[in-house]
């Protein structure tokens, strides 16, 4: 079973990434304050959120190359879960790689931090959350960690971190992901409907994408064979950006969506080092939805990006 994965690419050279990871000034300044670290090989990490504490045993340490943590002591305090000690006996492993810019690719695994989890949700968005904590530190100085007395507290986390990768409000998502393919494969993958239904799980066989058009195909993910993957295309500038509107969780056979304003999903790509790509969707208008279903469409198409990114990712891989 996969277990959790991200990767970044940073403007740091692996010595300022490495330090981040390996000493208490490094890790306070991008994922708690409440840390102490003992950077040697058997030493420990111990990192504290309010109520919520964890501590790893340093297993490996290449400088500016590998840092690899074993959990052997958890605790997350969130109401909702039963099981609040998951993360023992899993690894938390930092593989940095230096680019021919002076540039760091960081790919992080958390081995045995797995979907079948009661904790993987909170812990996956957590990560998505500090992991961007840690690119905007190494690369400005200056982090958002966890802050001693935060109002923030762990019981809080859940709520809190459904948000991340998001605007402050719930008017938008943003979410990006490094893909490892070139930008003209990534840019296939959005723009050929056969192969965008592929990945996204429609049938879109015969259909085009074509500025103000409009595409609509069955969609063939198990349990929502009864609906329709539905949007106008908004704007298509080749390898660039792709975008799109639709109506945004429209699962209800009920509902007359038609009288309501659609959102807007847009794809961008950037060049990334390694001959790999950079893909950012947001998707905004969410203030527009209906109220009495604009919280839940929001909250299932915050959770649906994050894993249709995955999807976009190893199908532009294959």
């Amino acid at each position: 079973m996969n277990h959790y994965q991200q990767s970044l690419i940073t403007r740091a050279n692996p010595a300022t990434v490495y330090a981040a990871l390996t000493t208490t000034e490094g890790l306070s300044s991008w994922w708690t304050q409440e840390c102490d670290v003992d950077a040697e090989v058997g030493g420990t990490v111990s990192v504290r959120f309010g109520s919520t504490h964890k501590a790893m045993r340093i297993e490996s340490l290449e400088p500016e190359r590998e840092v690899r943590w074993l959990c052997t002591e958890v605790h997350i305090d969130a109401d909702r879960l039963v099981h609040k000690d998951e993360w023992v006996g899993t690894q938390l492993a930092f593989h940095l790689t230096p680019d021919t810019n002076g540039h760091t690719r960081l790919d992080f695994e958390h081995v045995g931090l797995v979907p079948t989890f009661e904790c993987y949700d909170l812990c996956s968005n957590g990560w998505r959350h500090f992991l961007g904590s840690l690119h905007q530190f190494v690369e400005t100085g200056h982090g958002t960690p966890y802050e001693s007395g935060s109002s923030c507290d762990a019981k809080s986390e859940t709520r809190s971190k459904q948000s991340m990768n998001t605007t402050s409000d719930t008017n938008s998502i943003e979410r990006s992901i490094v893909i490892n393919a070139p930008r003209d494969r990534v840019w296939r993958t959005l723009s050929n409907p056969e192969e965008f239904g592929t990945w996204f799980g429609a049938n879109l066989k015969g259909q085009s994408f074509v500025a103000g058009q409009r595409a609509r195909g069955q969609i063939t993910i198990r349990g929502f064979e009864n609906i329709f993957f539905d949007v106008v295309v908004e704007r298509i500038e080749p390898q660039d950006l792709f975008s799109y509107r639709w109506h945004p969780y429209a699962v209800d056979p009920a509902e007359d969506y038609e009288k309501e304003q659609p959102t807007l999903v847009t794809f961008t790509l950037k060049d990334a080092p390694g001959n790999a790509t950079l893909l950012m969707v947001r998707e905004s208008g969410f203030d527009k939805v209906p109220p009495h279903r604009r919280m839940e469409a929001f909250r299932m198409n915050n959770k649906g990006w994050e894993a249709q990114l995955g999807n976009i990712a190893r199908h532009a891989s294959t």
